[in-house]
């Protein structure tokens, strides 16, 4: 059976010519590579890819289908998908439908059967570019002109795209997760006992679901919140404590939520990941910088200069904060990326505020990073004890 032509066209000219599958049209958007092994789903869900065409470098995608529980959002993020070898077929008994009728059905397309290693060798080099994936028929010419017109991902605000739209509360936990019996010796809260139940204000700028479950497994009632959410409307839902998730683009553009976080600190905890990392570090008076082709995976070595332990990481961002433009007399590094030296973590030294770059809600390690949300809720009791000087 003849398949259909795709092709991937690069705003600097660059063309691949591939096969299509998913949906018959064009996407255009940043093309960024992703290392990732496993997890393609949580991968086409995680709003942080708002706005960009992923290539994932592990050569078979599509294999296990799609299934509801993988999901880190109710639909794909996604522009387009670039892979090697692309499976219309699946099998695995998790599997609700093919990865194609999946990404079919959210008319996302799909360029495949071409050399991902050159195009992530190519983007590597150059750095990350403007492209579109064309599944119906557009010219290359074309899709080169229209690539050149799209926008920068410098400078665009996207979290109040994907956020929510108004407040709602979470209470699903993981499955099986939170009971098993290694959870106390890996750091992560059990789910027995008479265990503080602490009221946590989740900020959505792009949050996943697994955060959400994890949060609810160390005791917290989560109430999420619009991006543009004031901090006086989250002072008042009584927070013990904030939580500032993930999300997609430029954080500098996100002056609103920079202007919340800074009226946040010394009122309550905060805790802030991958883009609510970055909005920290605004907040803290540094400044952030576009990396030149990002990170994107989930085997990244972080260290943690606290602990000397390294933890492997996911990773899905394309900004960092400068560590040098932090005050020092403030601000404390806490973690560092091994491969490149990049800031990965920091907290306040005298107010109860912490982040880090990565994803500790994923498990590529698996569980590494998951002392963070015990961390968090040890920061809130701290906080609410009787005379405490930070309240």
């Amino acid at each position: 059976m003849p398949h259909r032509p795709a092709i991937l066209a690069l705003e600097d000219g660059r063309v691949f010519n591939g096969r299509a599958a998913g949906a018959i049209t064009r996407r255009g958007g940043e093309v960024v590579f992703n290392t990732s092994l496993t997890g393609y789903q949580e991968v086409f869900t995680d709003p942080s890819y708002a706005g960009q065409i992923v290539c994932l470098t592990y050569p078979h995608i599509g294999n296990v289908g799609a299934n509801l529980e993988d999901e880190e959002a109710k639909k794909p993020y996604i522009e387009a998908l670039v892979v090697r070898e692309f499976s219309q077929v699946s099998s695995n008994w998790r599997s609700a439908e093919t990865a194609q009728l999946y990404l079919n059905r959210h008319k996302i397309p799909v360029i495949w059967d071409i050399d991902t290693r050159a195009l992530v060798r190519h983007i590597r080099k150059v750095g990350a570019l403007r492209g579109f994936v064309a599944t119906d028929g557009t010219p290359a010419d074309q899709l080169i002109h229209e690539a050149k017109q799209l926008p920068s991902m410098a400078g665009q605000e996207l979290a109040s795209r994907v956020s929510c739209a108004k407040t709602y509360m979470w209470n699903t936990r993981s499955i099986d997760l939170a009971t098993s019996p290694w959870t106390e010796q890996m750091g992560e809260a059990g789910a027995g006992g008479e265990a503080r139940t602490f009221r946590v204000v989740a900020y959505d700028f792009g949050i996943k679901q697994n955060i959400l479950r994890l949060l609810v497994d160390h005791h917290c009632e989560v109430g999420v919140v619009p991006a543009q959410t004031t901090a006086e409307e989250v002072l008042g839902m009584g927070a013990d404590g904030v939580f500032l998730s993930n999300g997609p683009g430029d954080p500098e553009p996100i002056d609103y939520a920079v202007g919340n976080i800074r009226k946040l600190i010394g009122r309550v905890p905060v805790f802030g990941i991958c883009l609510g990392h970055q909005l920290c570090g605004l907040a803290l008076g540094g400044k952030t910088f576009k990396l030149k082709f990002g990170h994107h995976g989930s085997n990244h070595p972080v260290k943690n200069l606290l602990t000397e332990q390294v933890e492997i990481t996911a990773q899905n961002h394309g900004f960092c904060v400068d560590p040098d433009s932090l005050p020092s007399k403030d601000v404390e590094i806490t973690h560092i990326n091994l491969n490149d030296q990049t800031n990965e973590g920091m907290r306040h030294k005298s107010e109860p505020l912490f982040s880090v770059q990565y994803h500790p809600e994923a498990s590529p390690g698996p569980h590494d990073s998951h002392y963070l949300f015990t961390q968090f809720t040890d920061l809130m009791q701290e906080f609410q004890k009787p005379g405490s000087s930070r309240k």
